[in-house]
């Protein structure tokens, strides 16, 4: 049986992973007191702890990738200068897995957090979402962002490194609606790490920017504490879609 080991960074995933999981060991990464860099120094923390896997999870400041160690260097390297955060991410599990850390998901562990497939939240729709869905996953495919927003008939918004949040934000101050997110993963990306989150900040977050409609691409994508943001998006007046194709 695996030892895994938890790379624990922000938001609500790895608490909820944790509350799933008996993890053999966790390195909160918040009070890590090295350079995300120190690659070397993490691999041993974990593997000193006798941990032979390791998931990553929640959002680290890539600022943090600095004081490059051996491994931090083979990283940077395989990644390439010019990567976006998709190959940074591909290079830490080829990475790790090279020092014989085996790199788990969090679907692996607790598949209930994927997106389930239909119409999540009450009453109908005829929206077709492939449009957004497959505009999403070409801005996935250039490394820049997961999401979408299609305000109105014509304009649509891309998600930046800023975020989703950030993009919901923006769709409001456009003024145009209806609004609609999309949200893909990256067709090339390694659906153990960085896989799209969504829940109930996400809810609430396009609420507040009267981005009434939410598709996420089914199975891979996750859903945090999913009936409390369904049940939110319902009260709210917000209907949410998992949607494959």
């Amino acid at each position: 049986m695996q030892k895994v080991g938890l790379l624990a960074g922000d938001g609500r995933l790895p608490t909820l992973l944790s509350e799933h999981v008996s993890f053999h060991h966790i390195v909160d990464l918040a009070h890590w007191p090295l350079p995300l860099g120190a690659l070397d120094a993490l691999v041993e923390a974990l593997q000193g702890q006798g941990c032979d896997a390791v998931i990553l999870a929640g959002g680290v400041d890539r600022g943090r990738f600095r004081a490059l160690d051996a491994g931090g260097q083979w990283v940077a390297a395989r990644a390439g200068a010019d990567a976006g955060d998709g190959r940074l991410l591909d290079a830490f599990v080829a990475y790790f897995e090279s020092q014989g850390l085996a790199v788990v998901g969090a679907t692996d562990l607790v598949p209930s957090l994927r997106t389930p497939v239909g119409l999540l939240t009450r009453g109908g729709t005829t929206l077709d979402p492939s449009a957004g869905l497959a505009r999403a996953r070409a801005l996935g495919r250039k490394d820049l962002g997961q999401g979408v927003v299609q305000c109105g008939e014509r304009l649509w918004l891309e998600e930046t490194a800023a975020g989703t949040n950030d993009l919901l934000s923006r769709a409001g101050d456009a003024g145009i609606g209806p609004r609609t997110l999309f949200k893909a993963a990256k067709p090339q990306q390694d659906l153990r790490i960085d896989m799209p989150a969504w829940g109930l900040e996400t809810v609430l977050h396009a609420a507040k920017n009267d981005v009434q409609t939410l598709v996420f691409e089914a199975e891979k994508t996750l859903a945090l504490d999913f009936e409390q943001a369904i049940a939110q998006a319902e009260t709210l007046g917000l209907t949410i879609m998992g949607a494959q194709g």
